[in-house]
C-alpha cells in the first residue's frame, strides 16, 4: 500500500509538474505595419522597445501575412488554415466556419488559460465560446484565477491602423517628429506632397506603437511571468502607402516578425538565440508553431508548419514558397495568388478588366491615395505611375533581391523563364491542394453559405473547385484564341465556371481584342437563371464591344436594386457611363436609401459630372 501511494504521488507530482512548467505564451499584435522599425534598417523612427527585443530574440527577415487585409490575415492566424480554404477571404464578410478550426481551443483542451484584448476580425460569423477565456477590452492573463497556469494571450495595438491616415485631407494632423523631406517615396507611387504627408504621418505611429509595446513589456514583468514567457511581436499585414494595404505584394504581405525566448525556454527556439532569420514563415503557420511550442499535438486540419519547438527543423517542416492570395477592393472582385521562394515573387490576376487602382470607400480617404488618383486623371504620369490605373497584367514577376519595391515585372522576360515555369507551376498546385475557394463571386457565395461553412458545402455537394480554378485560369490569360472556350463556359451548369466566361470575355473586351460579340453572351444575359453577377460582367463588356446602350441600361437597373458588382463595374467603365449619368445624378439626390453613393459619385466624377472633391460628404462614416 505504501509503494502505491509512493507511486501516485510521483504521477501526480508529474502531472503538476507538466501543468506548470510549460512556456507562456504572449502575442503582441501591431495593425497595417509593414517592417518600419529602427531594428529593420528605418533610420527615420526610434523604436527602443522593439530594438531591445529584436537584439535578444529572433529577428524575420522574411515572415509575411498570407492575406493583406485584417480579416482575412487574422482568419488565416487563428485558423491555421489559409483563409481562401475557408471562403473567409474577402474582406470583413462574417462567414460561417467549422467550430474545430480555432487553434486557440486546443491549448485551452490542454490546461492553457487563452484571452484575446480584443480584436477578432476573424471573418467569421461567430466565434466559438470554447476559443477563449476573456475576449474583450479587459482581457489578459493577470485575470487567470490560477496563477501557476499556463497562458496564450493576444494583445493587438491600433495605433498604426490605417484609420490614422484615412482622414480625407491632410488639414489638422499634428505637428509631428518625422519631417516629409526626409522620408523615402517608394518607386511605384508618385512623389506628391500628400504622399509624403501620410508617410510621415504614419512613421510617427510606429514610435507611438513601441510605448504601448513599453507598457506591455512592463506590465509582463511586473506580473512576475517575463522569465515564463515567450514573446511573439508582429504586424497584422502591411502597410497603409497606396499599393500596399490589400495588395499581394510585398508592402502589404511582409510583416516585421521578432520572437524573444527567455533563458529557460531558449532551447525551444531551435535556433540561435539571439539571432537574425531568413527563414520563410507565414501566418498560417502560427497555430502549428504555437502548439508546438506548448507540447500540444496539432489537429490534422493544420496545413503550417512550425518554425520554432522540438519538431522545427524536421525536413518536413521547412518552408520553400510562401503563399498570399487578394480578393476584393471594396465591391470590386479582383482575386490575385502570390508565391515566393524569398528571392522570386510571381503574382497571378485573375480579373482581366480591372486595375489594381479600382476605387473603395475606405483605402480612398488616405490623402496621398487619392492625390494619386487625381493625378492620373489631370497629368501624365510614368508608365510606372500609370501601370496602377489600366488592366493589370496576368503575371508579375519579380525578383525580390534586386527589386525590392516590386517595379521590374520580369515575367514576358525569356531569361526568368525556368523561375517562372517553377513558380507557376507551384502556385497551380497549390491553390488546388489548398482546394482553393476564392475563385467564387461574393454574392453567390453568399447563397451556398446559407447551407453552412462553405468548407463543408463544397464537400457535401461535390462541387469541383478544380474545375472553377482551371476557368479563373483560362478567363485570366486575355487570349482570343480562349474566346470559344470562354463562350463555352457560359453554358457549364457551375455558376462560377460561368462566371469566369463572362469575366474573360469582358477583359477581351476591355482590351480591345473583342472582334465580334458572341451570341451565347446575348443569350445568357435574357436567363433567368444565370447569377446576376455573371450578367453584370457581360454588360460591363457589352459597353466595351459597341452595345453600350443595353449594357449600361441592364447595370443601371442592378444599381438601382442595390447591387454592388454592378457599381463596380459601372466604376470601371470610366466615362462610358456618361449616357446613364443624369439617372445616376437622380438616385444620388433621391430619397431611396442606396447603398451605394459612394460609388455612384465616383461613376459621376469619372463622367466629368461632378468634381473629385464630392467623392465624400461631409460626416459620411466608412468601415475597413
Amino acid at each position: 500500500m505504501k509503494k502505491f501511494f509512493s507511486l501516485f504521488a510521483l504521477v501526480l507530482f508529474a502531472f503538476h509538474g507538466f501543468a506548470q512548467d510549460r512556456p507562456n505564451i504572449l502575442w503582441l499584435v501591431t495593425e497595417d505595419m509593414s517592417p518600419y522599425l529602427s531594428s529593420y534598417g528605418n533610420k527615420l523612427v526610434k523604436t527602443p522597445n522593439l530594438d531591445k527585443l529584436a537584439a535578444q530574440g529572433i529577428r524575420y527577415t522574411q515572415a509575411r501575412s498570407n492575406g493583406p487585409q485584417c480579416s482575412p490575415a487574422r482568419s488565416t492566424l487563428i485558423s491555421g488554415k489559409y483563409a481562401v480554404s475557408l471562403g473567409t477571404d474577402i474582406h470583413r464578410e462574417g462567414r460561417p466556419v467549422p467550430a474545430a478550426f480555432y487553434f486557440p481551443k486546443y491549448l485551452r483542451e490542454a490546461g492553457y488559460y487563452t484571452s484575446n484584448n480584443a480584436k477578432k476580425d476573424y471573418n467569421d460569423k461567430k466565434t466559438p465560446e470554447d476559443v477563449w477565456h476573456e475576449s474583450s477590452n479587459k482581457a489578459s492573463y493577470t485575470k487567470r484565477p490560477d496563477k501557476s497556469q499556463p497562458f496564450f494571450s493576444v494583445f493587438n495595438c491600433g495605433i498604426t491602423h490605417m484609420v490614422r491616415v484615412a482622414t480625407r485631407n491632410v488639414q489638422g494632423r499634428d505637428q509631428r517628429t518625422v519631417p516629409m523631406d526626409k522620408v523615402p517615396v517608394p518607386g511605384y507611387v508618385p512623389d506628391l506632397p500628400e504622399v509624403r504627408n501620410d508617410i510621415a504621418w504614419n512613421m510617427d505611429a510606429v514610435m507611438l506603437m513601441d510605448k504601448w509595446m513599453g507598457e506591455k513589456l512592463a506590465e509582463l514583468e511586473k506580473s512576475g511571468e517575463a522569465e515564463n514567457t515567450i514573446i511573439f511581436f508582429y504586424a497584422d499585414h502591411g502597410g497603409t502607402v497606396p499599393r500596399g494595404k490589400a495588395y499581394v505584394y510585398e508592402s502589404g504581405t511582409r510583416v516585421p516578425l521578432i520572437v524573444y525566448f527567455p533563458k529557460k525556454w531558449q532551447h525551444l527556439a531551435n535556433t540561435a538565440v539571439p539571432s537574425v532569420s531568413n527563414r520563410q514563415v507565414s501566418f498560417v503557420d502560427f497555430s502549428a508553431t504555437v502548439l508546438n511550442l506548448a507540447g500540444v499535438k496539432a489537429p490534422d486540419f493544420l496545413v503550417g508548419k512550425p518554425f520554432l519547438g522540438p519538431d522545427a527543423n524536421k525536413p518536413e517542416n521547412t518552408r520553400k514558397y510562401t503563399f498570399a492570395f487578394r480578393a476584393n477592393q471594396g465591391d470590386s472582385f479582383a482575386p490575385s495568388r502570390g508565391i515566393t521562394n524569398g528571392q522570386y515573387k510571381l503574382i497571378w490576376n485573375y480579373q482581366s478588366a480591372y486595375p489594381n487602382g479600382t476605387r473603395q470607400d475606405y483605402q480612398w480617404q488616405m490623402p496621398a491615395q487619392q492625390a494619386w488618383d487625381v493625378a492620373n486623371m489631370k497629368t501624365k504620369l510614368s508608365p510606372l505611375h500609370k501601370a496602377f490605373w489600366v488592366p493589370v497584367e496576368t503575371f508579375e514577376l519579380y525578383d525580390l533581391q534586386k527589386d525590392s519595391l516590386e517595379t521590374k515585372n520580369l515575367a514576358q522576360d525569356k531569361a526568368y523563364s525556368k523561375i517562372f515555369n517553377e513558380l507557376k507551376a507551384e502556385l497551380q498546385r497549390e491553390v488546388r491542394q489548398q482546394k482553393d475557394l476564392g475563385f467564387m463571386p461574393r454574392e453567390y457565395r453568399k447563397t451556398l453559405q446559407e447551407q453552412g461553412p462553405l468548407f463543408n458545402v463544397v464537400r457535401k455537394n461535390n462541387i469541383d473547385v478544380d474545375k472553377q480554378i482551371g476557368a479563373a485560369e483560362t478567363a485570366s490569360l486575355r487570349n482570343p484564341a480562349n474566346l470559344k472556350t470562354l463562350t463555352d463556359y457560359l453554358a457549364d451548369k457551375d455558376p462560377v465556371v460561368q462566371y469566369w466566361g463572362a469575366s474573360g470575355i469582358c477583359g477581351l473586351a476591355k482590351t480591345g481584342q473583342l472582334k465580334s460579340w458572341p451570341a451565347k453572351a446575348t443569350a445568357v444575359m435574357g436567363q433567368a437563371e444565370v447569377i446576376p453577377e455573371v450578367k453584370s460582367l457581360l454588360a460591363e463588356a457589352m459597353v466595351y464591344a459597341g452595345n453600350k446602350k443595353q449594357g449600361l441600361d441592364f447595370l443601371l437597373q442592378q444599381v438601382k436594386d442595390n447591387f454592388g458588382p454592378a457599381a463596380a463595374c459601372l466604376q470601371n467603365v470610366g466615362a462610358e457611363a456618361k449616357p446613364i449619368a443624369p439617372e445616376l445624378q437622380a438616385l444620388l439626390e433621391g430619397k431611396s436609401g442606396n447603398k451605394h453613393k459612394f460609388y455612384l459619385r465616383s461613376i459621376l466624377i469619372n463622367c466629368g459630372v461632378l468634381p473629385y472633391s464630392a467623392l465624400y460628404q461631409a460626416g459620411e462614416k466608412t468601415s475597413d
